[in-house]
């Protein structure tokens, strides 16, 4: 019989992106006793860990869990969209305890995916890194497939490839696993935002398929959002009715810019519209509420207050460390 019991946590962004993920996701690894980790990352999206002794990591290909103690696995998943370049430079953070698996059916990234997504997708404000190209490529399902099992068969790393009777012990013999989501619900390909939108969707099944994650597996979502909801800079579409555009300047605070493209991110407020419909479609069991440090006690009161309603804040985020969470 088939080891299909609740033992994955998925942790899914409830906005645009840019809520935390990455950090919620370290801070989980380094406070809990999950033994496997998983994402189905594409270049287009990354991740920031600040862990415990103040060591910075960015993430677009692993999971930002993998820095966690007693992780022992982590895995790529079917979905994902990687360059080999960027795989290698962020094996370094591994341990040589821990076992790294590449789902077959993933792509490699290649040159002419970033350079066609370049003359097609700047009117949206795309990251252009390349992604939608990929997977694209990806659906011809022509001779020159950019899968991994054929890509990287007979490389260096080819043998970090595994078969699909492989991937699906490895989830079986996990005892816990945390599965980290990438961008944001409202950024998913089916919202009301098309075509201003990321290129796939980001709901919690979808992920789930994308790390090649059987349904009943599913433990539990944990949900992260901001106070201050960011988008992307330039054309990168509307927000929600009950949204304002604000500036930093107004804010009086130093302007993000994205981990990918280090564009200056928009800031809005916060929308009760978009945090119920995120949680109509995600149905979090928890929520990490982030960047608390941007508001006064009065607005996060409100936020926690308005959540509550409809699932449990578990964690405020106050700063970009492990040190910054605070659980309530």
């Amino acid at each position: 019989m088939s080891n299909l019991q609740p033992k994955v946590d998925l942790v899914v962004d409830l906005q645009f992106g840019s809520t935390g993920k990455g950090l919620l996701c370290g801070y989980l690894s380094e406070s809990s006793d999950y033994d496997t980790v998983i994402t189905a990352n594409m270049p287009n999206a990354g991740h920031t860990y600040i862990d415990k002794q103040n060591n910075k990591y960015i993430f677009k290909v692993l999971p930002s869990s993998a820095i966690g103690p007693k992780v022992k696995q982590v895995l790529i998943g079917p979905g994902a969209i990687f360059s080999i370049n960027r795989l290698l430079e962020e094996m370094v953070y591994l341990r040589p305890d821990q076992t790294l698996r590449i789902h077959p059916n993933a792509v490699v990234l290649q040159d002419h995916h970033i350079k066609e997504e370049r003359k097609r997708l700047t009117h949206i404000s795309s990251t252009c890194q390349g992604s939608a190209a990929a997977m694209i490529s990806k659906i011809w399902r022509s001779n020159a497939n950019s899968t991994a099992g054929q890509v990287l068969k007979g490389t260096e790393i080819g043998t970090l490839v595994a078969n699909h009777s492989e991937w699906q012990i490895r989830l079986e013999e996990a005892d816990t696993i945390l599965a980290e989501g990438s961008q944001g619900h409202s950024l998913g390909i089916n919202t009301q935002f098309y075509p201003y939108t990321t290129s796939r969707d980001c709901a919690p099944t979808a992920f789930l398929s994308n790390m090649g994650i059987p349904i009943r597996m599913l433990n539990r979502v944990i949900g992260t959002c901001r106070t201050l909801p960011i988008r992307v800079g330039g054309s990168s579409g509307d927000c929600y009715p009950d949204q304002e555009e604000l500036s930093w300047e107004e804010l009086d605070i130093e302007p993000e810019r994205t981990t990918v493209t280090d564009r200056v991110r928009r800031i809005f407020t916060y929308s009760k519209m978009q945090i119920e419909e995120a949680c109509w479609w995600c149905n979090p069991s928890l929520v990490f509420v982030n960047f608390a440090n941007y508001v006064d006690k009065e607005y996060i009161d409100n936020i926690v207050a308005h959540i509550d309603q409809m699932s449990n804040v578990k964690w405020i985020g106050f700063g970009p460390t492990y040190h910054d969470i605070g659980v309530i």
